[in-house]
């Protein structure tokens, strides 16, 4: 007996497109009428369309959702229905919820654990970089799984971060599963579906378009409790990320950086508008605690033990510890000769006071130095 419930969404998100108002609507109008497991062509005689609409139900046929769900059987992809009891409830409530999704290894359970979406450019600064790792490392120790995008630069180094500390991680793509966009990003996409979930809203071989991103995006930020810049110029994906998390509600924190360079122009922004400044992993840990006292460790998320095993591991952590510092980082780093010391003390670095914070908020991050009272830090 076919699944016409399955059917008809797959052909409705085929027939309206990705993110069309037009598609939710209808969904809606149907399931309300208790009709989503009719034949298609029969609930567009016994519900009132309009007449542009009831064309389009009239002429649609199974044959590209059949033929969907046999590619997704084959190559071992899930479909998830916004009917189904593990469609994420903060999805739901976006203004225009994907109907189906096509994921591929263990959907994170999004309706119990704390989530948080990292976005940031592909051409990002190193610090960018190493923010974006060290947030998705810090953040899936402490128990919240961590979404992205799957591209290179920031999201890359999210996912990787994710993976280092053996947390669950969503990737999120612009295309069908089995579109092989981005080659050089396909060991992640591998190594992401064996430990964490590939989600897509579009069918297995759907090809990107100019849209089929910015149209993914409201997917990214509606998952999760909020969105974390790590940097952005305006105008960019991350940026439109980051207001499309905003418009549905949901938390946008910001990483401050300089104000006259290019790409932070974009996120700095944010903060003008009531986005909340990050300045450390704590930002976060502290609005969401109260809400989930027993699914996030912060102890956890800053201590070292069981972080590496062997000494082998431990020489490849430091390797990637001074190949991701920035440069700025590295020259603050060295430069400190006392436990316990002021910005006032960097002055002879000849960095400006901008990069100086900006090192030491990056320093902050990967646990190498920590806030102490009367606005000193010391090292760890």
């Amino acid at each position: 007996m076919k699944d016409y419930s399955l059917l008809n969404l797959i052909t409705l998100a085929n027939t309206f497109g990705a993110g069309s108002s037009n598609e939710f609507k209808v969904f809606e109008k149907i399931n309300s009428s208790g009709l989503l497991s009719a034949e298609i062509k029969n609930i567009a005689t016994k519900i009132e369309f309009s007449d542009a609409v009831k064309s389009k139900l009239i002429s649609a046929k199974y044959d590209r959702a059949e033929k969907i769900i046999e590619t997704c059987k084959e190559h071992k992809i899930n479909i998830l229905k916004i009917t189904d009891s593990i469609y994420p409830d903060s999805l739901k409530n976006i203004s225009v919820p994907p109907l189906v999704l096509y994921y591929k290894g263990i959907f994170p359970d999004f309706n119990t654990l704390p989530s948080i979406t990292i976005v940031g450019p592909r051409k990002c600064t190193d610090y960018g970089k190493k923010a974006a790792f060290s947030l998705g490392y810090r953040l899936s120790r402490a128990g919240m799984i961590v979404v992205s995008g799957g591209a290179k630069g920031c999201d890359t180094a999210a996912h990787k971060g994710v993976l280092s500390a053996e947390g669950i991680t969503a990737l999120l793509l612009g295309c069908g599963i089995l579109c092989n966009y981005l080659p050089e990003n396909k060991p992640l996409r591998e190594e992401v579906a064996k430990s964490g979930c590939l989600i897509s809203e579009y069918p297995p071989f759907a090809r990107p378009s100019k849209i089929s991103f910015p149209i993914r995006n409201r997917i990214m930020s509606g998952l999760t409790l909020g969105t974390v810049v790590v940097e952005g110029r305006e105008g960019s994906g991350a940026i439109i990320t980051a207001k499309a998390a905003a418009e549905e509600g949901r938390d946008v924190f910001v990483i401050p950086g300089n104000p006259s360079v290019n790409e932070y122009k974009g996120s700095n922004n944010l903060l003008r508008e009531g986005a909340k400044p990050l300045l450390d992993c704590s930002d976060i840990f502290n609005e969401y605690l109260p809400s989930y006292p027993e699914y996030l460790d912060i102890e956890r998320a800053y201590s070292k033990k069981d972080q590496v095993k062997t000494k082998k591991e431990i020489k490849k952590y430091q390797k990637n510890l001074k190949e991701t510092l920035s440069n700025e980082a590295k020259i603050v780093y060295n430069y400190l000769d006392k436990q316990i010391f002021s910005i006032d003390d960097l002055s002879a670095t000849n960095l400006s006071s901008d990069l100086i914070l900006s090192a030491l908020t990056e320093l902050e991050l990967e646990n190498l130095i920590e806030p102490v009272v009367g606005g000193q830090y010391k090292i760890k």
